[in-house]
């Protein structure tokens, strides 16, 4: 269902709404660094909501059908800049800028711009460079809308690759004791994915004929199969690493434990979903035959990852290091539904990204609120936070049984559609069920030691202030939403996962 008054709004721009966009946060990055600390902040949050705002009206005018021949595949909002021409073995190849949403990349828009906007809301525990701070987070912005915007594999690599440098600043020198050594960690693993991922797209580029970066062009040039399948295993590394999946995994935890808590929230919430994005772009969408050749194992990798993070999980004793490895538990989700690569499988891999995204910044937020409030994130440190903080404890109660997918809950929906998706492909699948139970436990056992227990007369535990509840409260109505009314999702996702599979189920 499109919304003519949305559509209307986008017309009269003065310029592409996706332009737009990415213009909006890099000019203001320049604003907000010169800006006071008080004025930084302020501003941020304005054109965070600001760009949210533009992606909420985007993802009501659209219309997302497709119909099987349509050459751009579905995409609209086409914009174009570009940079240069080179000739290679007599083909003039376009270096180009190509811009354009589909279903399921302005779910990713929606998703990163409202993670953003939460992140600099719960930011006001920042108090140094304050607005270098700010500036870096907009640069952040507008590499993660590039990565979901981008239909040529050079802009999705140059927006890809910046992200990582914000990133790293943020964790290195706003994180806590410790930080550089867990910023190096980030970078170094995610650099060398990324090296493996540039090699497969020149992989692509040469072996199309004629030589391309186009996403669509490479979609239908008929790429052959041993190519598809080296593309989809640098995929697999490069996409594999932000995910992550097990044994590219080792950043994360380091990088959550000593992030501030906006770039925990940034980190969970969008950056590993660019890993599952880019499983689906670059994977199933593109090169479809290539990744089927290649499921069984990754399906196989899906299920044991998730069943290794979530007894990972149980072992934690920080409660922001038991959420990371939470992350890595569901993310494993997103990679079963594409490994498999039916529509319902899809369908429920972007729902799992949107509702994991929101879910899990809720649980960064009270993490790091955590540490005000009772003055330590170990859980065998807080007893009786209900007792000392009723709002904070019922925030992380409801935000724990949206984290294990009780029905009600986004994530609920989001599971559901992934395994009726897989069982009917490979039946045994089903095992990753085992990875929810182990969920379901250890989050009722931390909620019994932290909220439900007696409070220690020794240690004061004090409410969390109004402010710092705003941003986690906004966070669950998404969550909430979902839960009843996933066809505001799914409206989106669904025609793209359908021409995907060419129709099927």
């Amino acid at each position: 269902m499109q919304f003519p008054i949305a559509q209307q709004l986008i017309e009269g721009l003065p310029l592409g709404i996706l332009p737009l966009m990415l213009a909006i946060v890099l000019g203001s990055s320049v604003v907000v660094y010169v800006l006071g600390k008080r004025a930084a902040r302020a501003a941020t949050i304005l054109v965070t909501a600001i760009e949210l705002g533009l992606s909420i009206i985007l993802a009501l005018a659209i219309d997302p059908s497709i119909q099987i021949s349509d050459p751009n595949a579905g995409m609209t909002c086409m914009w174009q800049f570009t940079m240069g021409r080179i000739t290679v073995d007599e083909t003039e190849t376009v270096l180009q800028i190509l811009l354009g949403v589909d279903g399921i990349s302005i779910v990713m828009v929606v998703l990163s711009n409202l993670v953003v906007f939460i992140a600099a809301l719960c930011s006001n525990h920042i108090h140094k460079s304050e607005g270098l701070y700010y500036a870096v987070l907009l640069l952040l912005q507008a590499g993660l809308i590039g990565v979901f915007v981008s239909v040529d594999l050079i802009g999705f690599f140059v927006f890809w690759e910046s992200v990582l440098i914000p990133m790293f600043f943020i964790i290195g020198r706003w994180g806590e004791e410790g930080c550089q050594h867990a910023a190096v960690k980030f970078l170094i693993y995610t650099q060398l994915g990324s090296a493996i991922l540039l090699i497969g797209i020149f992989i692509l580029y040469f072996a199309a004929m004629p030589h391309t970066f186009n996403m669509l062009a490479l979609r239908s040039a008929g790429l052959p199969v041993n190519v598809q399948i080296a593309f989809a295993l640098t995929v697999f590394v490069g996409a594999g690493v932000k995910l992550p999946v097990w044994p590219l995994h080792n950043w994360l935890p380091w990088a959550h434990v000593k992030a501030p808590t906006p770039g925990s929230v940034i980190l969970a919430g969008i950056l590993l979903k660019m890993g599952g994005y880019g499983f689906l772009r670059l994977g199933v969408w593109m090169i479809p035959e290539g990744f089927a050749r290649i499921s069984i194992p990754l399906a196989a990798l899906a299920v044991f990852t998730c069943i290794y993070a979530a007894l990972t999980a149980m072992a934690q004793t920080d409660l922001k290091s038991m959420v990371a490895y939470t992350s890595i538990n569901h993310m494993a989700w997103v990679l079963l539904a594409v490994a498999v690569g039916t529509s319902v499988a899809l369908q429920g891999a972007v729902f799992m990204m949107f509702s994991h995204g929101v879910i899990i910044s809720v649980m960064f937020i009270v993490a790091g609120q955590l540490k005000y409030s009772a003055g330590s994130r170990e859980i065998p440190m807080v007893r009786g936070l209900m007792a000392g903080a009723p709002r904070l404890s019922s925030v992380l109660i409801l935000a724990s049984l949206a984290t294990f997918g009780l029905p009600g809950f986004s994530g609920f929906i989001a599971e559901v559609l992934i395994l009726f998706g897989s069982v009917r492909v490979y039946i045994w699948t089903a095992f990753i069920t085992f990875g929810v139970f182990i969920t379901v436990g250890y989050l009722l056992w931390t909620l019994n030691r932290i909220v439900f227990s007696d409070p220690d007369p020794e240690k004061k535990v004090s409410e969390a202030p109004w402010s710092d509840l705003v941003a986690p409260i906004l966070m669950l109505v998404p969550v909430v939403l979902l839960g009843l009314l996933p066809d505001l999702v799914l409206r989106l996702v669904t025609p793209v996962a359908l021409f995907i599979v060419g129709g099927g189920p």
